[in-house]
């Protein structure tokens, strides 16, 4: 079963875990170490509960008032991503490569790069976006920090070199002109996607992509959302975004043979499940008060 892997991984690696019992109708773990609970929501257990919609939001914001996190795990994200699930797992409990953003460059990517990226390393893969940014590892720091040279064919026959590895990618929307207090022409953007190479913590590395997109267009906010399922919003925090809303939990259909999910509902000749998620916090970032 699926979830007795992530009690193996774990194990695995060494980390010390309690079963909670009684306080949801799914699994929960919970790590002392880290003050972290895994919940562990089964899709057969969804099924057999008649749940009310706000009942991973509630629990988050339980747990969260005790100054604790908390990550609903759900079985169709964990068989759908399961080497990327366990590292944001083993990221998140401190097992990680550590990177700084000084010992990286950044440069404009295009969409395939985008999208190659983040469907392998982000949890809800890649989405349409405007501008796309990159952020890559110098070539002299490679072999110190990952372990293997990364290299490609020259023109000089069998001599090679070491090339960048792209190792944390942003995306944003286009500059919208939106009317906010006095003002009618604030151009407000989106931070779309943010996601690092599986196994690794850039320290800096968000804040030098925010940097580069802010001096290139300038704008007089970035809006973005955390995705309550997994974060409390605390590294928006730690960037300067000022919380603006609880948005309320969102439904999706699972295809209960592919595990595909739809925002959409599905046709009828489709075994599905309806289900939904924890919401998500929207964030903005004054960027007059970030340079």
């Amino acid at each position: 079963m699926w979830k007795q892997k992530i009690y193996k991984l774990l194990e695995a690696n060494q980390i010390a875990f309690e079963s909670v019992q009684n306080q949801s109708v799914f699994e929960l773990i919970f790590i002392p170490e880290n003050q972290i609970y895994l919940h562990l929501i089964d899709l057969q257990t969804f099924q057999n509960n008649a749940l009310p919609d706000n009942y991973f939001q509630d629990f988050s914001h339980r747990i969260n008032t005790q100054n604790q996190r908390i990550i609903h795990l759900w079985e169709d994200v964990y068989l759908s991503k399961t080497d990327l699930v366990k590292s944001r797992i083993l990221t998140m409990l401190g097992n990680f490569t550590r990177l700084h953003a000084r010992h990286c460059f950044i440069e404009r990517i295009d969409k395939p790069t985008a999208d190659n990226f983040l469907e392998i390393n982000h949890l809800q893969g890649s989405v349409k976006a405007k501008f796309k940014y990159g952020l890559f590892l110098k070539p002299q720091y490679i072999e110190r920090f990952i372990g293997s040279i990364v290299c490609e064919d020259t023109d000089n026959g069998n001599s090679k070199i070491t090339v960048p590895l792209l190792i944390a990618v942003a995306t944003f929307s286009g500059g919208r002109t939106m009317k906010i207090g006095n003002r009618a022409d604030t151009r407000s953007f989106e931070l779309i996607r943010f996601a690092t190479l599986q196994g690794y913590v850039v320290v800096g590395g968000m804040n030098k992509l925010l940097k580069a997109f802010i001096k290139e267009h300038q704008p007089d906010d970035i809006m973005s959302y955390a995705d309550r399922d997994w974060s409390d919003g605390r590294s928006y925090d730690k960037l300067g975004f000022t919380k603006n809303e609880n948005n309320l939990p969102q439904s999706f259909y699972i295809n209960l043979k592919t595990l595909e999910r739809s925002s959409i509902n599905l046709p009828i000749e489709v075994e599905y499940l309806k289900i939904f998620n924890t919401g998500s916090i929207k964030y903005i970032k004054y960027v007059q008060s970030f340079i």
